[in-house]
């Protein structure tokens, strides 16, 4: 009879180590995805993307997890990978775009942690770009309307918008910021990557700016209303060119059309459809913006998101620290 006890003891010990050992395993967060270069990407930023995956271990999530999970007991491991993602995503751009600021407090929470792991932080950002991407706190949060402009831009260019983004707030808020920078990429690009473009990298970095700018530039050349459509990709959709394809509207045409005498531009086109016009712009970037916004993981259909501002800052053009 003892013997027998003894071994639903045993068995049941076994059974509780494999199942609470399984628990822990569900409640790990996976690692985050590797980051996809944008449909538009050429060789030069397909090597970039391709050296940011190569420089990113395994070991890097695994060390500050332990830490980070320690600190945030309560947190979804989904939600974590989700600003490891976001985090990447933000590194990605920072590689090749010169004082990028921090958008989202909760995805800049983890990027302290990983600079905390100084050694891996050191090891990463070399074997990416050969440099460190610096990070510089602001004290207290700085409203940055055209920096943050900026990175809608970069950040819609490069990647769909998916179920991570709200981390970053609500994006395209800052309509005239939006298209003094589409002015500036067509007609002072060369000036964009003197500024902000990384010329000590150890990757194609400065080639990638070039690339984006291009690729933009080309965009604001056409007009074709397809261009206004967001494209779906399997985690999201992609609005990069729908977002030039709008914003040359504001920062293009209707400059172009009020440098005409009293809005009189030869063909017959006076200044009462001009106003029409600019109606029928303004209900494309509001489409544009509400469709951004409210995505709705799993759906064709943009309703409100669940994730829509919760736990973001009121201040989507507020940042506490740069790259």
């Amino acid at each position: 009879m003892g013997g027998w006890m003894l071994t639903v003891a045993v068995v049941f010990l076994i059974y509780a180590v494999v199942i609470k050992s399984k628990s822990n395993r569900l409640k790990r967060p996976r690692r985050s995805p590797k980051l996809n270069p944008p449909i538009w990407a050429d060789q030069a930023t397909k090597q970039l993307f391709k050296q940011f995956n190569q420089a990113w271990t395994n070991e890097i999530e695994k060390v500050v997890n332990e830490r980070y999970c320690i600190q945030n007991g309560s947190l979804p491991p989904y939600e974590i990978q989700a600003r490891w993602y976001e985090l990447k995503k933000f590194l990605l751009l920072a590689s090749f775009s010169k004082g990028l600021p921090m958008f989202s407090q909760k995805v800049d929470d983890i990027w302290h942690l990983f600079l905390e792991e100084d050694t891996l932080y050191q090891k990463f950002s070399t074997e990416f770009i050969g440099e460190r991407i610096e990070h510089h706190p602001h004290g207290q949060p700085k409203h940055l309307p055209a920096e943050r402009a900026w990175f809608d831009i970069l950040y819609l260019s490069f990647f769909p918008i998916s179920d991570h983004s709200y981390l970053w707030g609500d994006f395209l808020q800052e309509r005239e910021e939006h298209e003094r920078w589409m002015q500036n990429i067509k007609y002072q690009s060369s000036q964009i990557k003197s500024e902000l473009g990384k010329r000590r990298a150890a990757a194609p970095t400065l080639e990638s700016m070039d690339a984006f700018l291009a690729f933009a530039e080309d965009l604001m050349e056409r007009k074709d209303n397809r261009l206004t459509q967001r494209v779906q990709q399997p985690e999201g959709y992609w609005y990069g060119a729908a977002l030039f394809g709008v914003g040359t509207y504001g920062a293009i045409e209707i400059e172009e059309r009020k440098s005409k005498h009293d809005g009189y531009n030869g063909d017959g086109i006076g200044y009462a459809s001009g106003v029409d016009q600019d109606k029928e712009q303004d209900e494309d970037w509001h489409d544009l913006t509400s469709h951004v916004n409210e995505y709705q993981p799993g759906s064709d259909v943009v309703t409100q998101s669940t994730h829509s501002g919760s736990g973001c800052s009121s201040c989507s053009s507020c940042s506490g620290c740069s790259s």
